[in-house]
């Protein structure tokens, strides 16, 4: 009934107290800073924002104003269902998808945190749940519903999720991002060059100034060279190395050798020939140096070594293509922790003369022979010119042939002697012909370690000779005159045996004068 129609007897009804909770307070107080804040960014939009070119002409002040005049009015709302989500207001963009997101240049803007209520707003002390704004989930803050009369029950109106508010800063426009200005960088350090003395002409070294000691490592350049005349004595300290890119040429006499020994111990590196280099050591001691496990090196140059001994060292001769030439030298009493005590190794075509040499006495690596040659080319031809050497062996072969082409040349009157067995050819070529251009002749094959099966135990018979392909040793000594023990071929044999491919009928029948020996 309408208070003004009420009879004159009856006093008029009291008014409901207006009461303002503390959720509504919050949520006036919410209204009035979005109100502000979209005031504001239409009046200061950020120069070509995405949010200038979008916004469609804001609501007036008034219109603002009386939106929140006719929220505060609502006294007791009653519970509302949670209304599905709307689309969001026309005043702000929608908070773009995570897909659609790009790398933004400005920093991440902070996030306004909405109360929302759980209870009804006139509930004292109940305590608001909080959403904050955050993407992709966004879930919206719902403003209480209207009511039209205290007395009467309020209707439901169905409320409009507001979105969260997104504190922008406005003290300053934010520019178009420019691409970094590219940082200047910095050279990579450069390794400090260890210094060398290097010999760029002809230089003599003279027994007036012998001795002569290396303060560090010596290079003879390509175009130079270094000859050291007979008596001189060249100290080198540890660690340091004599590299040949020219000529080196040490000519001793037998009562005045050239002598390369360490200043002091620990050991000196070694003597390196370079491509292209020129190396001739004739009547030289080495003695003291191989520190890195070679004590002469040559590779694609020439070496050449000849009435030379090369003791009390810690590595071996290596050879790496070019010519190699070792005459009337002994290489004896060496540590050697790899590799054979000469090793000779050729990419392509190559010769290596070994002639009257003594090898062996050297502490070597388990199974490694006095002297590999290894032909790793199929194509090009290794001659060899092998005489008058002893090669004692410790627990490999005493001559190791290792080839994927064809080898030529000649192997006599040499002396091979003890170890696991004098010859071993390993080859990829066709067993026929084998190596028919190869031939041995007059050798001294004899006290090779016996292999570990009983008839060979029992008769002390080592290996003689072991070759993956045909190969003719016929005409040499096998240790005993009845010839060779091959069970299969002639089982009559007390000497060195030899492999299934090796020939060895006739064989001699005593020793040749001119195979060296113990």
């Amino acid at each position: 009934m309408d208070p003004a129609n009420q009879p004159p007897d009856k006093p008029p009804a009291p008014l409901l107290p207006f009461r303002v909770s503390r959720d509504t307070a919050i949520l006036l107080a919410a209204l009035l800073f979005l109100a502000f804040a979209i005031l504001l960014a239409l009046v200061f939009p950020p120069a070509g924002s995405e949010l200038a070119r979008a916004l469609t002409p804001a609501p007036t002040v008034a219109q603002a104003t009386a939106a929140v005049i006719e929220a505060v009015q609502t006294t007791t709302p009653a519970p509302v269902e949670t209304p599905a989500a709307a689309p969001p207001s026309p005043f702000v963009p929608p908070y773009p998808p995570p897909q659609e997101a790009t790398p933004t240049s400005m920093p991440p803007l902070p996030t306004a945190v909405l109360p929302r209520p759980t209870a009804a707003p006139d509930t004292v002390g109940a305590a608001p749940t909080t959403l904050i704004a955050q993407a992709p989930t966004l879930e919206p803050t719902l403003a209480p519903p209207l009511v039209t009369s205290p007395t009467a029950a309020p209707p439901v109106v169905q409320p409009t999720p507001e979105p969260p508010v997104i504190i922008q800063p406005t003290a300053t426009p934010v520019q178009p991002t420019q691409p970094p200005a590219p940082r200047p960088t910095r050279p990579p350090p450069t390794a400090t060059p260890i210094p060398v003395d290097v010999i760029r002409s002809t230089t003599y070294w003279t027994l007036a100034q012998s001795p002569i000691t290396l303060r560090r490592d010596t290079v003879v350049a390509a175009g130079a060279g270094l000859i050291i005349e007979p008596g001189v004595e060249v100290r080198i300290p540890p660690g340091i190395t004599l590299y040949v890119d020219g000529r080196l040429y040490a000519l001793g006499q037998a009562d005045r050798p050239v002598r390369f020994i360490g200043a002091s111990l620990p050991r000196w590196e070694g003597i390196v020939g370079r491509p292209g280099s020129d190396l001739v050591l004739e009547h030289v001691e080495v003695r003291g140096g191989g520190a890195g496990g070679t004590v002469i090196a040559s590779e694609r140059g020439s070496l050449t070594i000849r009435s030379s001994r090369i003791t009390d060292n810690g590595g071996h001769v290596r050879v790496s293509a070019g010519r190699f030439e070792l005459r009337d030298s002994e290489i004896a009493g060496n540590d050697m922790p790899y590799g054979a005590a000469v090793e000779i190794i050729y990419d392509g075509g190559g010769t290596v003369i070994l002639t009257g040499n003594r090898i062996g006495g050297n502490r070597m690596a388990f199974g490694s022979p006095n002297v590999r040659i290894s032909s790793r080319s199929p194509n090009d031809t290794v001659t060899l010119d092998i005489q008058g050497n002893l090669l004692v062996g410790q627990d490999g072969p005493n001559l190791a042939l290792e080839t994927n082409g064809p080898l030529q040349g000649a192997v006599v009157c040499n002396g091979f002697i003890g170890g696991s067995n004098g010859v071993s050819i390993l080859s990829t070529l066709p067993q026929s012909p084998g190596l028919p251009s190869l031939t041995f002749r007059n050798n001294a094959i004899e006290k090779h370690t016996p292999p570990i099966i009983p008839i060979y135990l029992q008769r002390g018979i080592g290996r003689g000779a072991t070759s993956d392909v045909l190969i003719d040793m016929r005409n040499n000594w096998w240790g005993a005159a009845e010839g060779p023990y091959e069970p299969d071929r002639h089982a009559d044999g007390r000497g060195d045996a030899p492999g299934d491919l090796v020939l060895f009928d006739p064989w001699l029948t005593e020793r040749p004068a001119c195979a060296p020996a113990l």
